[in-house]
């Protein structure tokens, strides 16, 4: 009989967060839930003695971390640093020594990382820095620019950790979603414009479903991933791939498949 397993997830109240917990719960998991509300630990990401006080309150062994949480480009850019960038780190580092062996770190990015246009000596400069010190060294103004960097920092913090977690056997690899249909896609809509995630449910057919995303990280901390670490698995619906092949021919049928 499997031994049931011990998965932390941020941003559980609500979205992705919480249809993923729904399903591990599901599946015979224990989910400790963090959230600013409605949670098992409450905690206000952009302030890093919370997340120390969360830290100290996992008193058990984990066997993964989903790293759901995130604020879109509507809110301040230090904040959208700080939920988006700073905090996941913070968080598997804190958490490092309560992660068993074999145990799995997944990080929910966002396709719109690759509009953010810097290489990965600027990122790594960035990831050593504070979210007050990101926003004026970088000098980004707007928030929806901030969360492009933000989400394209944690992307590359991802293949450092690893490789750092890797003599452990913890594989840490990140979930990239095109737009959801989650509370926060009015947000995305303000920040990104309404015409064009209209477009790319034109495009795809639909928006995404947060169990949709669910899944695709539930079997990113499972045991069947066992020989994926360092990996951006991108959840759009097909959105890049569809671009980038162009228009269908006009003779374009299934039978041409």
């Amino acid at each position: 009989m499997n031994r049931r397993r011990l998965i932390l997830v941020t941003g559980s109240a609500s979205g992705i967060g919480a249809a993923l917990a729904k399903r591990l719960r599901a599946d015979g998991d224990e989910v400790i839930g963090l959230d600013r509300r409605d949670a098992d630990i409450v905690c206000d990401l952009t302030d890093p003695s919370q997340i120390e006080a969360s830290i100290a309150a996992v008193d058990a062994s984990l066997d993964g971390l989903a790293l759901v949480a995130g604020l879109p480009g509507t809110a301040e850019p230090c904040a959208i640093f700080a939920v988006n960038t700073v905090a996941p780190r913070l968080l598997a580092k804190g958490l490092a020594q309560k992660l068993r062996e074999g145990a799995a770190i997944v990080v929910v990015s966002s396709i719109t990382a690759a509009r953010c246009p810097l290489d990965d000596a600027a990122k790594d400069a960035l990831l050593a820095r504070s979210s007050g010190e990101i926003v004026r060294a970088s000098g980004v103004a707007d928030g929806k620019t901030a969360y492009e960097y933000s989400k394209a920092l944690i992307n590359r913090w991802v293949q450092h950790a690893a490789r750092d977690f890797l003599p452990r056997g913890i594989r840490v690899n990140m979930v990239s979603p095109g737009p959801v249909a989650t509370p926060i896609l009015s947000d995305f809509e303000q920040s990104i414009g309404a015409d064009r995630i209209a477009a790319a449910a034109q495009l795809t057919g639909r928006h995404g479903a947060p169990q949709e995303i669910a899944a695709a990280i539930r079997f990113l901390l499972s045991a069947d991933a066992g020989w994926i670490n360092g990996t951006e698995l991108k959840i759009d619906g097909g959105y890049h791939a569809l671009r980038a092949a162009g228009p269908a021919p006009a003779a374009f049928s299934k039978q041409a498949v």
